[in-house]
């Protein structure tokens, strides 16, 4: 034990000399700014979420207004709402049906490339994962085959191939396109698919496959 006149040295304190409660008397100001910055981020990103939320919830309700205006054969009046949706509502679900919806009705009505101008403004509206992918690219190929496009067809066959979920489904997709390819005048690339497609005897295309190879072997392209 030091002697009864030797100085004691202080306890050491934080290391700028300063308590827990010292500190935050001297920065409550600062701190009562940071949570409030908290506070708003939070309150932020609910705000931001209804916000999407009720977007979404109001563009649904104009697609089905829209798509009984359409089922009851007011076509104009239901491409008008749909053209709204669409211009409102870019990047919803809804928004992104009213243009497939749009685009079957130009479709229907033989208007080819003004449909196959709402499916790529869908597309670019979705992601190449999104359920409506597949969707949108066999009818952009089934549009092209109308006008005689094998070339893109084939292509956008080809994509709605790779995007879609179901094996079935790829199949079917790539036996389009090599029908597409045909017509594009591309038998070696048709030859490669129906030759892929015929590996797998369970396949619902491997006997149209066989025929088809038959068929491309049997008449090569001329070079």
């Amino acid at each position: 034990m030091a002697p009864y006149n030797q100085i004691v040295p202080p306890t050491p304190r934080l290391a700028d000399e300063e308590s827990f409660a010292e500190w935050v008397a001297l920065h409550k100001t600062a701190l009562g700014w940071a949570a409030l910055a908290v506070v708003i981020a939070i309150g932020g990103g609910w705000f931001y979420e209804r916000s999407e939320s009720l977007k979404a919830e109001r563009a649904e309700k104009a697609y089905y207004q829209a798509r009984q205006e359409a089922a009851v054969g007011n076509a104009k009046l239901a491409m008008s709402d749909f053209k709204k949706l669409t211009e409102r509502y870019p990047k919803t679900r809804a928004g992104v049906q009213g243009r497939i919806y749009m685009a079957q009705m130009h479709l229907d009505q033989k208007k080819f490339k003004e449909g196959i101008a709402e499916l790529k403004s869908a597309d670019n509206a979705v992601g190449s994962d999104d359920d409506f992918s597949a969707s949108i690219h066999m009818l952009e190929a089934n549009a092209y085959e109308e006008l005689k496009d094998f070339v893109n067809a084939a292509d956008q066959y080809r994509l709605a191939a790779e995007t879609s979920k179901f094996p079935n489904d790829k199949n079917r997709y790539r036996a389009y396109q090599a029908r597409a390819l045909v017509g594009a005048g591309k038998r070696a690339e048709a030859l490669a698919i129906w030759q892929d497609l015929a590996k797998d005897p369970a396949s619902p295309f491997a006997l149209e496959a066989k025929l088809r190879i038959g068929e491309l072997e049997a008449s090569p392209a001329k070079v």
